[in-house]
């Protein structure tokens, strides 16, 4: 197999970045609302496709933080969902377990109340769709045209696979895969083997790190991913983290369906697929910047802290640069945040000072194989597999307000405090925070912006480090001391903002809950 690329212009890049970030937002409107499941955030989320579900995160949607929270978190199903009732009692779940030795020759069946009786595991670990970046392949593959969204990462607790087969004697020595099946809703009068999910992963990789999982960032896991069960593969492409696990085999073989022998490969543009392809297993190095500026905002000129997510299957991250000019010259980033392992992404961040115009703000990752992020990724057949820097570039549109005269027009505009908004020198009645001083410095402005850490409803925001604001309900004096003086992990904001600015942001959060 031959893969081949041509060198875009950079002009072609800016269009097609703003081309993209134009149209994915009007994918999401209507249909989302009326279909989306109820953990999720229709603001966060842009629809490809309704049945089977197939939802990504918004660029500006996953902040800073190392954790994706549920309600932002991308969708993808190859199949119609399992009906709600699976999930009303989740320990009657049962898997099928085959290839153990204790049962070679017969299956057995676990409940999860029994697979939660094994030992527990919990691992942070992204989950990446292999189309990811499909959007910016210039032949138009099929399938969703994700940008960078079809990615998350997350807190993920199950059994060990190696502890289930263990449990019955351990897998048989002939087996060279671990292959698991799905249990969605497969279509009537088709053959199952040429739709159903079904997939195998090498043996050695299924019991080093595989897990059946059953909860997500602390919670049960959700129907629309995967619950009660699924399978998790960490540093693997999506596809093989199969949903609502019902059969997980040690087998001498791969599986034989057509997601397994055909879907799923590596392959040229025109090409058939075929089982001497490469399949989508190991996530290759891969990083991109999220803001400030995602999502055709505006920025104030001056000194801003920019911020993204960088991963590799497997291998974690050793460094990552940042070029302010699409990749002339590069600046070495900082790593900040916790390190959660080899296969949770590593959250980083570069200050920056930007003069009025347009920027292609691009990061490079270099994983600790030493592998680093190419330029440009070759086409291929389906669109799978896109880790080059250039395309997945935040294209950013700074204005010639600084952030001091920024902030002050929006007092200007909204003073936020006494619940009305002066414009041309009327007074007029607050319909919400919209375009209030205090939100500004809730969700962007302050540094870090309080929503980083804090879920406010109002702000839009969603932490996952800090109390939940809506549910604290924290009266103004005690806000302003924690402004004042910082509280645990919170630092002081007295020296970055001002008097009027810690008025509005008390004014804003005390208004919202």
């Amino acid at each position: 197999m031959s893969l081949t690329w041509k060198t875009p212009s950079r002009r072609r890049i800016l269009k097609a970045l703003a081309a993209t970030a134009v149209l994915l937002p009007q994918l999401s409107l209507s249909a989302v609302k009326r279909l989306l499941p109820a953990s999720k955030a229709s603001t966060d989320l842009i629809e490809h496709n309704d049945l089977p579900l197939a939802l990504e995160t918004i660029r500006s949607a996953y902040g800073r933080g190392p954790i994706t929270a549920i309600s932002q978190f991308f969708v993808r199903n190859n199949l119609p969902m399992p009906e709600s009732h699976i999930v009303a009692d989740r320990d009657l779940w049962t898997v099928s377990i085959e290839g153990a030795e204790q049962t070679a020759n017969h299956t057995t069946s676990l409940s999860l109340a029994e697979l939660k009786a094994l030992p527990t595991t919990t691992i942070a670990s992204v989950l990446q769709c292999s189309g990811n970046g499909r959007a910016f392949f210039a032949h138009s593959p099929s399938g969703s045209p994700w940008g960078v969204g079809a990615a998350g990462c997350a807190l993920w607790t199950g059994v060990k696979l190696s502890d289930v087969f263990e449990h019955l004697g351990g897998a048989r020595t002939q087996a060279r895969f671990i292959t698991a099946t799905g249990g969605e809703l497969l279509p009537e009068g088709i053959e199952p083997s040429s739709v159903a999910v079904e997939r195998s992963v090498p043996i050695d990789k299924g019991l080093d790190d595989c897990l059946l999982v059953w909860e997500m960032n602390g919670l049960p896991l959700p129907l629309v991913h995967g619950g009660p069960v699924r399978l998790l593969v960490p540093g693997y492409f999506g596809v093989n983290n199969v949903k609502w696990v019902k059969r997980l085999a040690a087998t001498l073989g791969e599986s034989g369906n057509k997601i397994q022998q055909s879907g799923y490969r590596m392959r040229a543009v025109g090409e058939s697929g075929k089982a001497s392809h490469p399949s989508m297993y190991r996530m290759p190095v891969k990083s991109w910047l999220n803001g400030p500026g995602a999502d055709r905002k505006s920025l104030p000129r001056g000194r801003h802290q920019l911020f993204g997510v960088a991963f590799s299957g497997q291998r974690g991250i050793d460094h990552v640069d940042v070029s302010l000019d699409g990749g002339a010259r590069w600046q070495r980033a900082s790593l900040y945040g916790p390190d959660l392992g080899p296969n949770a992404w590593r959250t980083f961040s570069l200050e920056a000072d930007l003069s009025a115009g347009d920027y292609l703000l691009v990061s490079k990752a270099t994983d600790t194989a030493g592998d680093s992020q190419p330029e440009y990724f070759p086409a291929n057949h389906r669109g799978y597999g896109h880790n080059g820097w250039r395309d997945h570039g935040l294209a950013v549109e700074v204005g010639t307000n600084t952030i001091s005269e920024q902030r002050t027009v929006i007092a200007q505009t909204d003073v936020g405090i006494a619940g009305t908004a002066r414009v041309a020198g009327k007074q007029i009645d607050r319909t919400g925070h919209e375009d209030s001083l205090g939100k500004s410095l809730f969700i962007e402005t302050a540094s870090p912006p309080c929503g980083v850490c804090h879920s406010l409803e109002a702000a839009g925001a969603k932490g996952v480090i800090g109390p939940d604001l809506d549910a604290l309900k924290p009266d103004a004096r005690r806000i302003r001391t924690a402004i004042a003086q910082g509280v645990g992990a919170m630092p002081a904001y007295s020296e970055q903002l001002t008097d009027q600015e810690v008025t509005a942001l008390v004014e804003f959060i005390t208004s919202s809950q």
